[in-house]
């Protein structure tokens, strides 16, 4: 019976009595493709759509672990239909978007290195659900409703000094909040505003007493 090939990363599986005197180098093949699969990395460079080789036993490009597309842009990369992860890494100007021709794609935006898996059918961006306290950073200014908003974003969109929204605090410190019923502003207090105060408690004062 002849060697056969395993279904994800086409290792040759060898049949007993098969090959003799040559599984020393047999073996170290099946290593080095190993080796690859896990740890190995591959700078592609894209002019347009793609499909990832594919060899039994031989050399191929889809069972890279790592894999650095460059070019312009927007490409789609085709993998094989088998389960596989893969980090991708686009260092191209142009979205490059992973598939298998069928289910569920993945679109890598310019620069950004993903973590992706595909079950044989879908390919899906593997995503983080907890961070263990950590901060992120590193963000960009949100586009989208949905968007991740950075501290500064808020700060400088939130408090900004529109009608009706309370203005920036940042070198306001000691004022307060004063409208002219269009604009509020940051204002330091004026002996007029004392006097009106003490004004109306006056007047606070006189009503309660003939209460």
């Amino acid at each position: 019976m002849p060697s056969s090939w395993s279904s994800s990363l086409r290792f040759e599986l060898q049949f007993t009595g098969e090959n003799i005197n040559l599984w020393g180098d047999k073996l170290n093949a099946v290593l080095a493709h190993a080796d690859y699969a896990v740890a190995g990395f591959l700078t592609k460079a894209l002019t347009g759509a793609y499909a990832l080789t594919t060899a039994n036993a031989g050399d191929d490009e889809a069972r890279a672990a790592m894999i650095k597309f460059t070019g312009a842009g927007p490409f789609t990369v085709t993998a094989p239909s088998v389960s596989k992860a893969y980090v991708i890494w686009n260092a191209c100007s142009g979205v490059v978007t992973l598939s298998t021709g069928a289910g569920a794609a993945v679109a890598v935006q310019p620069g950004e290195i993903a973590q992706v898996a595909c079950d044989g059918a879908n390919v899906l961006r593997v995503q983080g659900t907890s961070f263990g306290g950590q901060p992120l950073t590193g963000l960009a200014d949100p586009t989208t409703p949905q968007g991740a908003a950075t501290k500064a974003y808020v700060d400088g969109v939130a408090f900004t000094a529109n009608a009706g929204i309370l203005p920036g605090q940042t070198g306001n410190a000691g004022k307060f909040l004063k409208t002219d019923g269009a604009v509020a502003g940051w204002q330091p207090v004026a002996s007029t505003d004392l006097s009106d105060n003490a004004a109306f408690l006056g007047r606070a004062v006189a009503l309660a007493v003939a209460l």
